[in-house]
Formats: structure tokens, sequence, C-alpha cells
């Protein structure tokens, strides 16, 4: 291991540690001298990559923000309808949240924090903008497919992560993490908020009777 890998590879040992002390002490009452016990280190250990604690929670912040980048930056499949796009979408959301506690629960911290730091309220916006901007792109769709109640596309989404991060907070009060329903469960709930029924209904006629016609 080259001594980048391994400056880089300790970093995020440091990282780890500190997403622990954070989440279970609180920001303001965690110092690096907690950290440092954490990972195992000496403070020095600790100092020699990172100064003060703001600048390890940043690293914290932008190490999620590429990780949240990688899985949201996707283009919605196009050639099924929106409402099984959003189901899909929602399901994996809520995977995500129960599979990443730690994620879940640094997410509420930063929640937590915005309200006194405008630094952390952009954070929080920049994440949250990411994710609400996929949600409507698909509710649009699905609007001018006739499936989704004629609504703006942009409150629907938020309304959507309010129930999704509603249910992330409940998880992160849990100490495993757990969802207190089923992924499948919440997708079905979030498609059922934003259906046109009277509309729906037809559509999944319509589906049906093709579904019907190609099994002849």
């Amino acid at each position: 291991m080259s001594r980048p890998e391994k400056d880089e590879w300790r970093k995020q040992h440091i990282r780890a540690a500190a997403t622990r002390c954070f989440i279970r002490r609180g920001f303001a009452a965690t110092r690096l001298l907690d950290i440092a016990a954490e990972a195992g280190l000496s403070k020095g250990g600790v100092y020699f990559h990172y100064r003060a604690k703001e600048a390890l929670f940043e690293d914290i912040l932008d190490s999620q923000a590429q990780a949240i980048q990688r899985r949201w930056s996707v283009e919605p499949l196009a050639d099924q309808p929106a409402d099984e796009t959003l189901r899909q979408l929602v399901e994996a959301h809520m995977k995500t949240i129960e599979e990443d506690p730690d994620e879940t629960r640094i997410n509420h911290l930063l929640v937590s924090m915005a309200p006194q730091d405008a630094t952390f309220r952009n954070r929080l916006q920049e994440t949250f903008g990411m994710v609400r901007n996929l949600y409507a792109d698909v509710i649009r769709r699905g609007i001018e497919e006739g499936i989704f109640v004629r609504r703006n596309a942009d409150e629907l989404a938020r309304c959507v992560l309010a129930l999704v991060h509603g249910l992330a907070a409940q998880a992160a009060g849990d100490q495993d993490g757990h969802l207190t329903v089923r992924p499948e469960t919440a997708a079905d709930m979030v498609v059922s908020m934003v259906r046109n029924q009277r509309a729906a209904a037809s559509v999944t006629r319509s589906r049906a009777t093709v579904s019907a016609s190609h099994a002849l």
C-alpha cells in the first residue's frame, strides 16, 4: 500500500470513529480526544490529519454527499409507467436508510445543527434538493401520463420526502436502525398519496387489456 493509500485508509478509519462519536455524544460534546480513543489512536494521530473536529465533520459530510451523489445521480427509467418508477425509487430509498443507519443518524444530527449555522443549512438543502429533484421529475412525468394527481410536482416531491424522512427519523431512534414499516409498504403509501385514483383506474384497465391481448 502506497503512502497516499495509507493516509486515505487512516482518514476513513478516523471518519468512521468520529461518526460514531458524533452520533453518540453530539457534535458540541465530542472532542478530538474522544475521537482518538474511539479510533484507537493518539490525539496526535488524529491531529496529523484533522486539526479540528469541524474539519473532520466537514470531511464526513463531503464523503456522505459524494455517496448520495453517486446513488441518486441516475436517470429514472422512462420505459415503464411513472408509478412503477416512483415505487422502485422509494423502496430503494427506504432500504438504504435501513442498510446504513449511521448515515441516517448523521443526517438527523445535521438537521438539528442547521438552524444555528448557515453552512449546515446549505449542506442540508443541497442533500435534500438532489433527492427532491429526482422525485419531482418522476412525479412530473406521472402527471403528464395522467397517473398522478394534477398538482405542483415540486410540492408533491416535498410531501414524499416528508413521509420518507419521518420514517427515517423513527428508524434513527431504533438501536439497530430498523424501519417501523417495510420499504415496500412505504413505497405503496407514497404512490397512493400522489395517484390520481380515477385516471389510474383507467390506466390499470388499459394495461390489463394490453397484457391480455399479448397473451392471446
